[in-house]
């Protein structure tokens, strides 16, 4: 539950960084996955745009990474993997499986954040990073949606709440998917996403206070 507030706050702190604003085309998304879903240097130079916008937003999309790299991914990381090992009585193979899928992803969102710094430190870089970053940042996003997934089937083995919040959990993993293939750029992927982690942080305040109305009891208990 810990992880699952943090998670919360990490991510509405991004939203109080001055300056994090696109200075170009952003496709849709907002300028942290804009700049995550660059090809190409000339994609970057046109969201970072011209002075004096650019060193603002360079400034602000550092300190957009180091929150991500140091709290924000830690935190979701913690928050979905412990998720996935508190239903662990509902299928421990599954439950394993999931966390795995989450620890990958968060492993590959933090090389990600390295290459993100080696572009903003040489910009606009090299098209390796851009290489470099497409194969860490679908990987990444294919990941949560699938954990997310795994998590649903975890969520629907459990008491009522739980199956409530299965749905909008595999509603968000399904979306997300489509979303990361067809259209990446559309608020909807993220959207996705924080709807089905909400779900999971609601049953796990329901466990806190009423621990058999979100998962399933032990073996003869």
């Amino acid at each position: 539950m810990l992880a699952g507030a943090a998670t919360l706050a990490a991510s509405m702190a991004f939203g109080r960084i001055a300056g994090l604003a696109a200075c170009g085309p952003s496709g849709g998304a907002g300028p942290v996955i804009a700049f995550e879903l660059v090809r190409t240097a000339e994609q970057v130079l046109a969201l970072f745009g011209s002075e004096p916008c650019t060193s603002r937003l360079i400034a602000a999309q550092r300190e957009a990474l180091w929150l991500d790299m140091l709290v924000f991914i830690p935190a979701y990381t913690a928050f979905l993997s412990l998720g996935a090992f508190a239903l662990r009585r509902s299928g421990l193979a599954l439950a394993l499986a999931a966390m795995g899928v989450f620890l990958l992803a968060g492993a590959f969102d933090e090389i990600e954040g390295l290459v993100l710094f080696k572009i903003l430190g040489a910009m606009p870089g090299t098209q390796a990073y851009y290489d470099a970053l497409f194969w860490t940042v679908r990987p990444k996003f294919a990941l949560l949606g699938v954990g997310e997934i795994l998590l649903a089937a975890l969520l629907w083995r459990g008491p009522l709440p739980a199956k409530i919040a299965s749905g909008l959990m595999l509603a968000g993993g399904l979306a997300s998917l489509f979303f990361l293939l067809n259209d990446p750029h559309a608020p909807a992927m993220m959207k996705a996403h924080s709807y089905g982690w909400g779900a999971l942080l609601i049953v796990a305040l329901i466990g806190a206070a009423r621990p058999a109305l979100a998962m399933r009891a032990a073996p003869g208990a």
